[in-house]
């Protein structure tokens, strides 16, 4: 990004000789954007150091958050800048990122314990909480002993956090109020880092209840993308049911598991994962009471998930825009395989109710994705019924 595209905050200090905390202010502030997981956690730390540190040259500063996530991560896991920043702020970045590596290695609880740690009574080291602002903004960060979290309003000893119950409120440095919650699924889904658009929490609900997912249930998934679906899947399955995956892009595999694992603790025993197309895979016939499709084009996938899914099973298939849910019921009807086909879209209004004023919000949750669900015959039926709602 260029100084021209500088956020207009940014600019202004430019101008004139800039006042410290107003521009820690800005910084932090703009450092807080980049992401609600890693790169902000890294990032706010980074310039909380350098502000302890009395750092003053500022246009180096604002270059390093104005920085697209991709390149940032790539220089959090390196270590490295470019070299076109200073000398100085270059080897600060590097010893901070050696020691950020260590810290995350550090054999205390962490976010990749998540499985082992409660999901009720006091709050731990380790866990992840959700802090909810006065105007009901969320925060995602992880405790950690001896830590602050820090943002546009201010900062929170996470010690502060430690040990209490959910449900407590804290203050900010800046005299803010936050509410503390264990995260929810939802929560995690929304805020974790993404290659591709996730399954928001409101169209995998309806697909984990159309789908009929039950503990105990085998069940195939072909594009796991970021990871969210696949959480949800396991969740209603359990230790119990099967879940196995199958993605084509290694790097969409990456960000998956590394999702799940700051969720869950590890990969599941039962969840295997394959680098492979679907349209490829050789599947036992009949091995799988439920698929689920998350494709750019569905139709690809849907000989090898039909051929998979045992009789009387439920197909779901999830797709953006209306030619890929006309070709995805025309391959059904045509294959004379699917009874009960419906095509749901998931749209939620939230509602504003403040004393005697009861209204629609400004902004809804509106078209998001086309839900397709339709039933396995047995084979040599013929009946293909239609259900709208």
């Amino acid at each position: 990004m260029t100084d021209r595209e500088q956020p207009s905050t940014l600019e202004s200090a430019e101008a004139s000789p800039p006042d410290e905390a107003v521009v820690w202010k800005e910084l932090l502030y703009e450092a807080g954007r980049r992401s609600r997981t890693e790169v902000e956690i890294f990032l706010t730390a980074f310039l909380s150091a350098c502000q302890a540190q009395g750092w003053s040259d500022w246009t180096p500063l604002r270059r390093l958050v104005a920085l697209e996530d991709p390149d940032l991560y790539r220089a959090i896991l390196t270590g490295d800048l470019p070299e076109s920043f200073p000398e100085g702020l270059r080897k600060a970045w590097s010893a901070f990122a050696r020691r950020w590596s260590a810290r995350r290695d550090d054999p205390r609880p962490s976010a990749s314990d998540g499985a082992t740690l409660p999901r009720r009574g006091p709050l731990q080291a380790g866990e992840w909480v959700l802090l909810i602002d006065a105007k009901g903004r969320h925060y995602l960060t992880r405790l950690e002993p001896g830590q602050n979290f820090t943002f546009h309003l201010g900062s929170v000893p996470m010690d502060a956090i430690l040990g209490q119950t959910e449900g407590t409120a804290v203050r900010s440095s800046k005299g803010h109020p936050l509410l503390v919650f264990r995260p929810t699924l939802r929560d995690y889904l929304l805020q974790m880092p993404r290659h591709a658009q996730v399954v928001y929490p409101k169209d995998s609900a309806v697909m984990a209840m159309w789908g009929d997912l039950y503990p105990g249930a085998r069940v195939l998934e072909s594009g796991l993308g970021s990871g969210a679906l696949a959480m949800v899947i396991l969740r209603a399955v359990g230790p119990t049911g099967r879940l196995v995956s199958y993605e084509i892009r290694a790097d969409f595999i990456r960000r998956a598991v590394r999702n799940i694992e700051r969720w869950l603790g590890s990969i599941p025993e039962n969840h295997e994962i394959h680098n492979e197309d679907i349209a490829r895979a050789q599947v036992e016939p009949e091995s799988f009471d439920r698929a689920f499709l998350d494709l750019p084009t569905p139709t690809e996938g849907l000989p090898v998930a039909t051929g998979a899914l045992r009789p009387g099973g439920i197909l779901v298939s999830i797709s953006p825009t209306v030619p890929q849910v006309q070709e995805t019921v025309e391959w059904l009807r045509a294959s004379n395989l699917y009874g009960s086909i419906e095509v749901l879209e998931v749209l939620v209004r939230p509602w504003n109710v403040k004393g005697h004023s009861v209204r629609p919000a400004h902004f809804m949750v509106a078209h998001t994705a086309f839900i397709v669900v339709a039933r396995r015959l047995r084979p040599g039926q013929s009946f293909v019924d239609d259900v709208y709602i």
